[in-house]
């Protein structure tokens, strides 16, 4: 076909600007598709106390709680924070904390017999003592909720079995699970680290995962009925007296992370970092982080896995085959919203934001 001057130049018109659009969106899709990469911000709290368990509520609101009795609350996505402390102004080490909303909280305290506690907290400053540990021996490490009713806590193992509790009340009483055919069976000095608030995660339709370690003994305990009854499954995480999962973080029924390491190792490298991709099942171990030692912390959002330790702060966005460091800081407890903005915590009062960009 001969075209005329005119009709040439509109064709060619034509398909330069379909070329460019297939070009932009071309650009859009690789934009789109690029892992976002994490910047922090370091925050003035108003405490030096070790902060190591945060629960957030939004992007806005997220509550930590640490030693000295102390916990912290931010209401503006951390331009100004408020501090609270037990009213006895005791020696009480919030080791964990769930957030309901802006106002209502659940904090364990952790520590030997009777130091193991459960509160109600209002505002910050209406309390209710929930659960007292009634073991002399006994010795809590975290809490979840599904929901505002249905929660779980893990603690220690006493008589030869895991020792767990669980609420369908909103966390004003508590019930341990003493069927025996509905737990495994414990492991010599088999428990958790009350590290970061973050050895149990409760998942969708009654799912929850606790991760043990000490005695020699690290594994996943799993349950899909609001914590009635479990089953355990094997990790590949380092095992010892001081060694195992501190964390563990599913985002949804089958994508799972979990971490640890030996807190007796401080500048090696260990089986520290675990992935799942069936429900807990199985796992997989990662390539080794950048940094080096034990991690107390851990959180998962599609695509991103963080752990912090007292070495620093590492993150992966290819399931561990490769691992950046963000920050070299003295970190405990780690926690990302899926908006994409999270915390770090730590000792002397630090707190950091974290935004995906």
């Amino acid at each position: 076909m001969i075209y005329s001057r005119g009709n040439f130049k509109s064709d060619w018109m034509f398909v330069h600007s379909s070329v460019m659009r297939i070009l932009l969106l071309l650009l859009v899709v690789v934009a789109c598709s690029a892992p976002k990469k994490p910047t922090f911000t370091e925050q003035t709290v108003g405490t030096d106390a070790m902060l190591q368990a945060i629960s957030i509520v939004d992007e806005n609101t997220v509550w930590l709680s640490g030693h000295k009795a102390t916990f912290v609350r931010t209401k503006d996505g951390g331009s100004t924070w408020e501090v609270f402390r037990h009213p006895t102004g005791d020696t009480l080490q919030f080791r964990d904390v769930h957030a309901f909303d802006a106002d209502n909280i659940v904090m364990m305290s952790a520590g030997t017999g009777p130091q193991s506690r459960i509160f109600k907290v209002k505002n910050g400053i209406d309390w209710n003592e929930t659960f007292v540990m009634p073991d002399s021996l006994g010795f809590l490490d975290c809490i979840d909720f599904w929901d505002d009713k249905r929660g779980v806590a893990y603690g220690d193992a006493i008589d030869k079995f895991p020792y767990i509790l669980i609420t369908e009340d909103g966390g004003n009483s508590w019930k341990r699970v003493t069927e025996r055919g509905s737990l495994p069976r414990a492991g010599e000095g088999e428990g958790g680290f009350a590290a970061s608030g973050s050895c149990v995660n409760t998942g969708p339709n009654g799912l929850a995962w606790i991760a043990t370690g000490a005695g020699g003994t690290a594994r996943i305990l799993r349950t899909e009925d609001y914590g009635k009854t479990w089953r355990s499954f094997y990790s590949p995480i380092v095992k010892g007296e001081a060694a195992g999962h501190t964390a563990v973080d599913f985002i949804d029924e089958r994508n799972g992370f979990a971490t640890g390491g030996n807190l007796a190792v401080t500048d090696a490298y260990t089986a520290s970092c675990i992935f799942s991709e069936d429900g807990g099942k199985t796992w997989k171990e990662t390539l080794h982080p950048v940094t080096k030692g034990a991690f107390y912390g851990g959180s998962y959002i599609d695509g991103m896995a963080f752990v912090c330790g007292p070495n620093g702060l590492d993150y992966t966005t290819d399931l561990g085959k490769t691992w950046t460091q963000l920050d070299s800081a003295n970190y405990w407890a780690i926690n990302m919203h899926p908006s994409g903005i999270g915390w770090a915590s730590g000792k002397g009062g630090r707190v950091v934001k974290i935004e995906l960009r």
